[in-house]
């Protein structure tokens, strides 16, 4: 009988937040085991961020190439090959993760980092135990960070539709004329924007008023306009009623917006509509994890969930689905998990997420940090907002820039800054700037006094910020 395996911390799923667990525990002097039923690396590298912006940048050519008189250069007819833009994407995607069956410049990292990876579903057998593909591992402490899978909304007649999820979408080979996209998030967005920019017919469903329905309304606005001037369909406050087969590779797609009834015939039909905690299969109802209401891991300040030696990061416990607080989760969990391994008294992490930026990248940025406007009305009543349009940059001139805008919003007595967003090009870059003013409590005046280079889209900052008046 082989010997059973015992490490201070199992990690179970290597994405942003396992792998930032892993190398927190190795660094706190624990032994540690990642187990992995997929690729290394999760979602991110091999199925949503890296590949979605490779061929959103594929896109962004492509316009950009069809606009080149407006510079005074004439490259002719323009076209694109969709097998070489595939191909690209896929060349990027083998850069980050080194390619491979499970990820090779991923492996490489494990192996020089002294921890044991352990390829398959891992099952607890009880609090201390897992199994995978028969093999028992013992851990004194375990890191949950299995992400999320995509949630099928309950419409008439999906069961029996070959409906695309928006990760096979972004794997297709072929080109659709037309495709019909449910869940008008930042995933949803992003994938009509690649496929409109390439002339795909597309139309864009959304149950909720704007897309982006957690933006700023004004920017989400803005947002919609952007791409419904790529050809987008954008239909909002709207219900799929019914989806059906109708045979020769057309889908009709029943959707409802008040008392109205339209129908959309398609080719393909892809899910957009959220997700779910992926903890099927783990065992997690034998050993007393709590769960809440929508299926996420509960977890505390310390990733610590109701099991003491039992942590949990990123996507899974349902908090902000970013890669970004993925990876500070679970650097969080990977190093009190070590602690507490270890016995030993020092001081446990705390998440601190109280100031996080996110972008979507449509064929202008969308950028957000904070509060929207109506957040901050509704918390204080009128609130100090400044607004600038891009077009009004130099930057922006001299890049045929002619759309956007920069837009602040801040505390009507004390002006600290309580949110900044931004739709425009770069606008991913500078939002970070106005990141920064919330997280060290400045107020508008001085991002309205403070100097920016000339000709910049920082510059927007400033602009808006000498701007603001309450609202």
């Amino acid at each position: 009988m082989p010997k059973i395996q015992t490490f201070d911390v199992i990690i179970i799923g290597s994405g942003s937040a396992g792998f930032s667990a892993a190398e927190a525990a190795r660094k706190a002097g624990a032994s540690v085991c990642v187990v992995e039923q997929e690729r290394l690396g999760g979602e991110c590298p091999n199925f949503a961020c890296i590949p979605s912006k490779a061929l959103l940048k594929a896109a962004s050519v492509f316009r950009l190439a069809g606009r080149a008189r407006e510079f005074g250069v004439n490259v002719g007819s323009v076209s694109y090959d969709f097998d070489s833009v595939i191909k690209y994407r896929e060349s990027v995607v083998k850069s980050i993760t080194g390619g491979g069956i499970f990820g090779d410049r991923y492996e490489k990292i494990l192996r020089s980092l002294n921890i044991t990876l352990k390829i398959g579903q891992a099952k607890f057998v009880d609090e201390h135990t897992i199994e995978v593909k028969g093999e028992n591992l013992i851990g004194k402490t375990f890191v949950i960070a299995t992400g999320t899978v995509d949630f099928v909304p309950p419409i008439k007649g999906i069961e029996t539709l070959k409906y695309l999820r928006w990760k096979d979408a972004l794997l297709l080979k072929r080109q659709p004329k037309s495709i019909a996209i449910i869940g008008g998030g930042p995933v949803g967005c992003e994938l009509a924007t690649f496929f409109a920019s390439f002339g795909t017919r597309v139309v864009l469903i959304q149950s909720a008023p704007q897309v982006l329905h957690r933006e700023d309304e004004e920017i989400a606005g803005l947002a919609r306009e952007t791409l419904e001037s790529l050809g987008v369909e954008v239909i909002t406050n709207a219900n799929v009623f019914e989806v059906v087969n109708g045979g020769g590779g057309v889908y009709g797609v029943h959707v409802d917006v008040a008392v109205n009834r339209t129908m959309h015939a398609v080719e393909q039909v892809v899910l957009s509509a959220g997700t779910r905690a992926n903890i099927a299969g783990l065992g997690l109802e034998e050993i007393d994890v709590e769960i809440d209401k929508r299926g996420f891991i509960i977890t505390t300040k310390e990733q610590r969930t109701s099991v003491v030696h039992i942590f949990a990061a990123g996507d899974v416990d349902g908090g902000l689905q970013f890669t970004h607080t993925a990876h500070h989760e679970g650097y969080v969990a990977g190093y009190n998990a070590a602690l507490t391994a270890k016995k030993k008294r020092t001081a446990r992490m705390k998440i601190d997420e109280r100031v996080v930026s996110r972008v979507t990248f449509l064929s202008l940025e969308v950028a957000s940090v904070g509060m929207t406007q109506k957040e901050a009305k509704e918390a204080f009543g009128k609130v100090l907002v400044g607004r600038y349009p891009i077009a009004a940059l130099g930057r922006a001139v001299t890049e045929h820039s002619s759309d956007g805008m920069m837009k602040l919003v801040a505390h009507p007595k004390t002006r600290k800054i309580l949110g900044g967003h931004m739709i425009g090009n770069r606008a991913g870059e500078v939002i970070h700037e106005v990141a920064l003013a919330i997280y060290l409590n400045a107020i508008i005046d001085k991002l309205a006094g403070m100097i920016h280079a000339f000709p910049t889209y920082s510059e927007s900052i400033t602009a808006a910020a000498s701007s603001s008046k309450l609202e």
